[in-house]
């Protein structure tokens, strides 16, 4: 069992854009398969640039706000409530051009046994 007081991790940045923070719920080290659990904010016109994962599935809950994802070219507006998965090599890229902060919830998970 382990138990996290979420309210008490540091903010730490994104890796794609150091501006954004997240914090890291459970990691890699601690389930296996698992890449990382957190939850990071995007300050309006926030936006970490177009990118893919080989070997990793990434999923998106929305808590507050809306966040524009672009996969595959394709644009799609999240907003509360909505849960994205990208799949391993699908370009994406998430940018918040809207006046409030959005907030999520995300986790990745690894195809590589």
């Amino acid at each position: 069992m382990k138990l996290t007081h979420t309210n008490l991790l540091p903010k730490t940045p994104t890796s794609h854009n150091t501006n954004i923070l997240k914090k890291i719920f459970i990691n890699k080290e601690n389930i296996p398969n698992l890449m990382m659990f957190g939850s990071a904010t995007f300050k309006p016109n926030q936006k970490v640039t177009a990118h893919k994962h080989l070997t990793m599935y990434e999923v998106f809950y929305i808590q507050k706000g809306k966040l524009d994802f672009t996969i595959n070219q394709q644009k799609i507006t999240a907003t509360v409530g909505d849960c994205i998965t990208i799949e391993p090599n699908e370009i994406h890229e998430q940018h918040n051009p809207y006046t409030e902060n959005a907030e999520l919830i995300y986790f990745g998970i690894s195809i590589d046994s």
